[in-house]
């Protein structure tokens, strides 16, 4: 039978007793289990070997033999059946009462039968038969085994019994005259000596069992207590992860407000004339408004990352279209630095996902740059059997080999103490490192250090005939497009109509989706809107995608578009806020939002 949840119930229970005193009283519980077994058997066997000698032993000494035997066998059979062994609170078990009370029953039952085999032997003298000396030797040995086995997991019982049964069987026919007496002495004797030794070797060994079952059940205890241990701290990292997550587009989303404004205020006073001093200081705030994009860019990368939104979509395509349009727009910022920047020509094709593969490659080159004082930047693919190795080498300051597992670490940078935010945020290689595992692309890095580091990222290679791209749209003109722009910020609302008005376009804005509601219903179907740009979070807690709604309804109910076309831009980085956006059917822009970007998703959107 198994015992180890009652184990490790005892074991919960008892607290910091002893090994010894758990061990000991787990042995006494064996014994007190077999107890009313033991007791019945001893009682039958009574009552079989009192008729048997009936006609032997004094009969009024058999009746009272059988008497006593039956009132401790009775007693004996009430404790064991309704008695709790209770709770240890001494370090020896041994000494407990449960203890003495089982070792105390087996030894009366024990000397009762002893004293049955002294009066059998002592009442026949001279007149001892065979048969008398049979019946107690198969009686003293069947007794001897059967109390060994029921008592030996606990050996002062078992001794308590086999002392109490054959000391006096030994003595009486030690005793009595004959040949046979004395056989029969030193084989009770003999007995006793060997059912002592097989009972101590019985105890030892359940005792070793006994001690290695709590052992077991520490171990059990142990090891649910370090995976709760282990489950509470993974829940605890999880939460800190959402809380951080919350925290960066919560973050973001604020940020981008203003430079979402200053954004388009920049764009549209570039448009205008002036003076060299103006336009050196022009000059500025749009690098520091670029480096300021820069950075929420890369937040919002990581926090769709971390919302799940980035889904991977591979399809075939060629790599010298990407190398080049990355040269061209990394080459500018290399002769910036005065460095080198070179792509080379390849005819290679990857099956991959292009939008996520130019953002690895357009990280990993902006880190090379980032960290490179001298030399220059490489690109260059090369073909692995059924795949293609796209490297990105550089004349860095390299990465030491202790560092280069560290690196891929959110906020990790070298050689940036004092976190100057010119160098980033700490986050590209973090994005790299899980925009490869979404798209299961292999990154390898080969660094030295003060010589310079490569980026190796392993794509499937593509040997099909690569459909070409459909030619590209002229551009239309946008000269008199009628634009309602939708936003609660007013800096927004006049920033996007200086910019929209500098492209030729008509812009009404609103702070809210019902006063462009009031102002529609009161315009002539050739004044009515032909796009809808709206921010995301508007007033009312009304969203831009329930805006774009109203105004569409309002517009066919007067039968003039069966569906606006319709942009959302927004700061929100939050992902339940992202995948809502991304399920409309309007394009989707993410503040702060360029003026190539504008100009590009209202091509897309009027078709």
């Amino acid at each position: 039978m198994n015992r180890m949840p009652e184990l490790r119930k005892m074991l919960a229970r008892w607290g910091a007793i002893s090994s010894e005193a758990r061990v000991r009283t787990e042995q006494v519980l064996l014994v007190q289990d077999n107890l009313s077994v033991a007791l019945l058997g001893a009682w039958v066997s009574g009552l079989i070997v009192t008729f048997t000698l009936w006609s032997f032993a004094p009969r009024d000494f058999a009746l009272i033999w059988l008497g006593w035997l039956t009132l401790a066998c009775s007693l004996g059979l009430v404790w064991a059946m309704g008695w709790r062994l209770p709770r240890v609170t001494s370090t020896d078990a041994a000494r407990t009462p449960s203890a003495w009370r089982v070792t105390g029953v087996m030894g009366i039952v024990g000397a009762l039968w002893g004293l049955w085999a002294w009066q059998t032997l002592a009442t026949a003298g001279e007149r001892l038969l065979s048969e008398q000396v049979l019946i107690v030797a198969l009686s003293v040995s069947g007794m001897s085994a059967g109390g060994m086995a029921f008592t030996s997991a606990f050996f002062p019982a078992a001794a308590a019994f086999l002392c109490g049964l054959l000391l006096p069987t030994t003595v009486a026919a030690f005793r009595a005259e004959g040949e046979v007496a004395q056989n029969l002495s030193q084989g009770a004797f003999t007995l006793l000596l060997v059912m002592l030794f097989f009972s101590r070797t019985i105890c030892i060994r359940l005792r070793n069992g006994i001690e290695l079952q709590f052992k077991n059940a520490q171990l059990l205890d142990q090891l649910a207590e370090e995976s709760r241990q282990a489950n509470l701290a993974r829940e605890q990292a999880e939460e800190a992860n959402r809380a951080k997550t919350h925290f960066l587009a919560a973050a973001s989303h604020d940020l981008r407000q203003p430079l979402h404004a200053m954004g388009l205020f920049v764009e549209a006073l570039s448009r205008s004339d002036l003076s060299s001093e103006q336009a050196q200081v022009l000059k500025h705030l749009r690098s520091a408004s670029d480096s300021s994009s820069e950075m929420l860019g890369t937040l919002l990368d990581y926090s769709r990352l971390e919302a799940g939104a980035v889904k991977v979509k591979p399809k075939p395509f060629a790599l010298h279209n990407l190398l080049a349009e990355l040269e061209t727009e990394f080459g500018i910022q290399a002769d910036a630095q005065d460095l080198f920047y070179r792509s080379r020509e390849t005819t290679l094709a990857a099956y991959a996902d292009p939008t996520l593969v130019d953002l690895v490659l357009r990280n990993l080159i902006s880190n090379a740059l980032r960290y490179t004082r001298g030399g220059g930047v490489l690109v260059a693919c090369r073909k692995r059997g059924m795949s293609v190795a796209v490297q990105v080498w550089d004349t860095g300051l390299g990465i030491a080999p202790n560092e280069q597992q560290a690196i891929f670490k959110e906020f990790h940078q070298l050689g940036n103490p004092e976190r100057d935010r010119q160098k980033g945020l700490g986050l590209g290689l973090a994005i790299v490192q899980r925009l490869c595992k979404a798209m299961q692309a292999p990154l390898h890095l080969r660094s030295v250090p003060g010589r310079g580091s490569m980026f190796e990222l392993i794509l499937p290679i593509y040997q099909g005939i690569l459909q070409s791209d459909v030619a590209a749209a002229p551009a239309a003109s946008w000269n008199g497009l009628r634009v309602l722009v939708i936003d609660d910020e007013a800096p927004v609302r006049q920033g996007m109509q200086s910019l929209l008005g500098s492209w030729g376009c008509e812009c009404r804005s609103f702070e809210s989706a019902q006063e462009a509601l009031d102002s529609i219903s009161g315009l002539p179907d050739d004044q009515l809107p032909q796009v809808l740009i709206s921010d995301y979070r508007l007033r009312n807690n009304l969203t831009g995608a329930q805006a774009i709604e109203q105004i569409r309804v309002a517009l066919v109910a007067r039968d003039v578009l069966p569906k606006l076309p319709a942009i959302i831009i927004t700061g929100d980085t939050a992902p339940e806020r992202i995948r809502e956006a991304q399920a409309t059917d309007a394009l989707l822009l993410h503040k702060p939002v360029s003026a190539a970007a504008l100009a590009k998703a209202l091509s897309a959107a009027l078709g």
